[in-house]
């Protein structure tokens, strides 16, 4: 028996350290998600954020959420935080994560330009300007169906990135882990 526990415990170990191709999980609320190796993700709480919104920030470059007032000591307050990073580098990628309770026909994605994001339903929108201020040259929107009551918005900024840096952005978006009741 005992053999059998310590076993169960190696393989839980293994689960969670990156895999052969370097990704390592990102866990969150109701989700999980590969982030590739070199990248950074960070599951958050929706209330340190100003949008009440924000579950997740995944980035090829370090993220640096800009939270709290000028000289704060604190990292994060109730509500602070405002964007996942001051600027984006050139080539780099920011997939910003939102999350919305909804009902009805709010919880519709739109129906053009319609694709699967983690197996669920979803649309793809251009130029939602999230991170306008942050010197995106590109922005695309996913609107994700996740469940009757809810709707994620996955905002996926560039500057300047190459087409396997996208590439890497859109496999984190084809592998998320949908975790509902």
């Amino acid at each position: 028996m005992r053999r059998v526990a310590a076993g169960a415990l190696l393989l839980a170990a293994a689960c969670s350290v990156p895999s052969a191709s370097g990704s390592v999980a990102l866990e969150g609320r109701g989700f999980a998600a590969s982030v590739p190796s070199g990248w950074e993700g960070r599951a958050t709480d929706p209330a340190q954020w100003a949008d009440q919104r924000t579950v997740a920030i995944i980035s090829s470059q370090a993220l640096d959420p800009q939270c709290g007032a000028a000289g704060s000591s604190s990292a994060a307050s109730d509500g602070a935080c405002t964007t996942p990073l001051l600027a984006l580098d050139d080539g780099a990628v920011l997939m910003w994560w939102l999350s919305e309770t909804c009902a009805g026909a709010a919880c519709e994605p739109p129906e053009e330009d319609r694709l699967l994001v983690g197996g669920r339903q979803a649309s793809r929108v251009h130029g939602s300007s999230l991170c306008a201020g942050m010197g995106a040259t590109r922005e695309e929107a996913y609107l994700v169906a996740v469940t009757p009551q809810r709707i994620d918005a996955i905002v996926v900024c560039d500057r300047n990135a190459t087409d396997a840096t996208r590439a890497e952005a859109l496999d984190v978006l084809d592998r998320i882990r949908w975790r509902t009741p």
